[in-house]
């Protein structure tokens, strides 16, 4: 584990210790990483949003209109009104995104390219999770997970079911219907020297399994890449792999959890004490 990721724990640890929120049996830190396994010249991801959850946050099904944060995932890689619907659901749940890197904190991820977060879960609020993202170029394609309870990090006893690998394949590619994809330099796609994100024509559909990106083939890109490589994702959807996501527990080191106690003593006896003399 890098000096970056511990450092990092040990500051979210401190402050849950600090608060009275860390326990042994409540706080389970896990770092999440998303790799995308495409070949030069593939498909780009928006920065992954993800949702961790009780079960009960369900943002999209197929079949139906897709919502106001599905439209702007789908359309534009903006995961904040996302963000909002999942709260609006379950307001203990927890979200977490991956940043790809070499465009600023907002870029995508680009292929080959790794981006990693860490967050603190709950076994009982945070046993789910869900991940969402758009799929460079397109108009409204995205991926995502329909089924709420698909990815469980937590057993019904609140135990962490271990280091875990998913594969985002392309049966985890839909099309929101928002809008219509369309390659042309009119069509408004995102991610495409001299288009207008704005311009795309509105669908008035409702999510389905992503269509053929096929038009985009051979465009030049907003990183000044050509989109030539392989991005067939119809003929084997279960087999194309766009990104892989690994999971895995960030173990707490036990003399911090003995700080922490000591920490939460010490304010435990100050707040004694200030009742005592009042």
């Amino acid at each position: 584990m890098s000096g970056r990721i511990v450092r990092r724990a040990i500051a979210a640890l401190g402050a849950l210790a600090l608060g009275g929120a860390l326990s042994p049996a409540s706080a389970t830190l896990v770092q999440v990483t998303v790799t995308n396994t495409a070949g030069d010249g593939g498909l780009a991801l928006t920065p992954l949003y993800f949702g961790f959850h009780d079960g009960s946050v369900d943002l999209f099904d197929v079949g139906d209109a897709a919502s106001d944060g599905v439209r702007e995932i789908a359309e534009t890689g903006d995961f904040s009104v996302l963000r909002d619907e999942r709260v609006a659901q379950q307001a203990d749940s927890v979200g977490g995104v991956a940043l790809g890197v070499d465009q600023g904190l907002a870029g995508p991820i680009e292929p080959g390219e790794s981006a990693t977060f860490v967050v603190n879960l709950d076994a009982v609020a945070n046993r789910f999770a869900f991940f969402a993202a758009m799929l460079l170029p397109s108009n409204d394609t995205f991926i995502g997970v329909d089924d709420p309870t698909r990815f469980a990090l937590f057993d019904a006893a609140g135990q962490f079911l271990g280091p875990q690998t998913i594969d985002i394949t392309g049966l985890f590619a839909y099309d929101a219907g928002t809008e219509v994809n369309d390659a042309s330099v009119t069509g408004g796609s995102a991610f495409v020297q001299g288009r207008d994100i704005a311009a795309g024509v509105d669908e008035n559909g409702l999510i389905a399994a992503a269509s053929s990106l096929d038009d985009f083939f051979g465009l030049t890109l907003a990183n000044g890449a050509i989109l030539n490589g392989d991005i067939d994702f119809l003929s084997d959807p279960a087999n194309f792999l766009f990104a892989r996501i690994e999971i895995s527990e960030v173990p707490i080191p036990p003399a911090f959890l003995l700080m922490g106690a000591g920490l939460l003593g010490v304010r435990f006896a100050s707040r004694r004490k200030a009742r005592q003399s009042a």
